[in-house]
């Protein structure tokens, strides 16, 4: 099964999600911003700028990451088309990436929750990237997947190492 061509909207995945993270960051640190006291429009520029900064360079990470992993397993995908599959991927990260920004910034009570839902929301991102995957490639939905799991095993790595 073939996916229709990526339009260009399907590179506004991954930005999106940047900026909700940025908007959830704002608002699990009002009490921060009040402190500093910072006009909020300044406020939402320089959080916005970070998050949607911090999230283009994510996809660059994925992208990359993933363009070594199927090419390591015998496939053929130019980067762009592949940064578009990435960013297409990217809708269940609109939930979860907030979702993140309150567990590591919001209130302590809603810890659990937050972090179940940005995990279930990563789950549903690399079920969506493997299926992606799995037509543009002509793949079945296992290989898919292990090139999906490899490429985010390799990056939660190197994320830990880097800690």
């Amino acid at each position: 099964m073939r996916l229709p061509q990526v339009y260009p909207p399907a590179y506004l995945g991954m930005p999106v999600a940047g900026l909700l993270w940025s908007l959830a960051v704002l608002q699990a640190d009002q009490e921060l911003l009040v402190a500093l006291d910072m006009p909020p429009v300044q406020a939402f520029f320089l959080v916005s700028l970070g998050g949607v900064t911090q999230f283009l360079i994510l996809w660059l990470g994925l992208t990359a990451v993933s363009w070594a992993m199927i090419r390591g397993m015998g496939a053929r995908l130019s980067l762009l088309r592949l940064g578009a599959l990435v960013s297409n991927a990217a809708l269940p990260l609109w939930i979860g990436a907030p979702a993140l920004a309150f567990w590591l910034s919001g209130p302590a009570g809603l810890g659990p929750l937050t972090m179940l839902i940005a995990l279930a929301s990563l789950g549903l991102f690399a079920t969506v990237m493997a299926r992606l995957l799995s037509a543009e490639l002509n793949w079945n939905l296992s290989r898919a997947a292990v090139a999906v799991s490899a490429t985010l095993a390799f990056l939660a790595s190197s994320i830990f190492l880097s800690l």
